[in-house]
């Protein structure tokens, strides 16, 4: 089959066309998809990581996936985030030093993610921020991979990328996982037929998490969200068919059904405020 993609930025109508993608592809079997780019004029780079998410789907139900027609200019970024090299395409060195390169992780690979993250954001244009709010923001980001090990029960692994753009002063960096989203483990958790948004509203509150024993949780995307707020950027989650933003002090949900989570987050790096730790974050829930 052919799929045409159009233009991907990080917005609903972005997620939007890669849940038209994965509902288009998800009966395919033992066939080829070709995902024809031709339409596409831009590519936000950090939506590789949904995306890559989908076609790990697709693949998975022995489908040999090419992508093809894609313009110059797109083709020059996923082959610098390393994206496209998983197709065939050969990889352009990243002069400018701009992306967070796409990268799939298993479910035990929690250190691996740290040393990405140690590695990656450094000299990406973060705000200057004190240490500790420094520590927290990477323990945050870390949290939300740990939540997808904990819940997602993605046996396909995890995906991340993100893009910083100097002139625009922004960098955005997305976590997807292929697994079974968080309504399903919310609800088995309360025992409450809930809603994907309502599941991902309850989620942000500070406290509220589905995992058990003595690891410590609950604490990731309620910092995320009020770094968000006061950073002057944005935080997107989309899961099942449920798809919250928050930006310029505003949370609005919507529908976008897409499988598994993602994260996405967005800081303004002209941001230069001063940041204390909430005394509420203890020195538990840091690197």
């Amino acid at each position: 089959m052919i799929h045409r993609l159009a233009t991907i930025r990080s917005s609903h109508e972005g997620f939007e066309r890669l849940a038209r993608l994965w509902s288009d592809s998800a009966s395919l079997y033992s066939g080829r998809l070709e995902l024809d780019l031709s339409e596409c004029d831009f590519f936000d780079a950090n939506m590789t990581a949904p995306l890559g998410a989908v076609l790990a789907l697709i693949a998975d139900k022995f489908n040999r996936i090419e992508i093809v027609r894609v313009r110059p200019a797109i083709e020059s970024v996923l082959r610098r985030n390393g994206f496209l090299t998983n197709y065939g395409y050969k990889p352009e060195e990243d002069l400018g030093r701009t992306t967070l390169p796409f990268a799939r992780f298993q479910l035990d690979d929690e250190r691996l993610f740290a040393d990405y993250l140690k590695r990656q954001l450094e000299g990406k244009g973060f705000p200057k921020l004190t240490e500790g709010v420094g520590k927290v923001s990477q323990q945050s980001i870390f949290e939300v991979f740990q939540n997808s090990v904990t819940h997602s029960d993605s046996r396909l692994g995890i995906f991340v990328c993100g893009q910083f753009y100097p002139l625009e002063q922004r960098l955005t960096f997305t976590i997807a996982d292929a697994g079974v989203g968080i309504r399903s483990k919310v609800r088995t958790y309360l025992k409450s037929e809930m809603s994907s948004g309502d599941a991902i509203c309850w989620a942000l509150k500070g406290g509220n998490t589905t995992r058990t024993g003595s690891r410590p949780g609950g604490v990731g995307l309620k910092f995320l969200h009020d770094f968000v707020e006061r950073n002057g950027g944005k935080m997107q989650i989309v899961s099942g068919d449920g798809f919250y933003e928050y930006g310029k002090g505003c949370g609005t949900l919507a529908h976008a059904e897409l499988p598994g989570a993602t994260v996405n987050l967005q800081v303004n790096t002209a941001d230069t405020q001063s940041y204390r730790l909430d005394s509420t974050i203890t020195a538990e829930n840091i690197f």
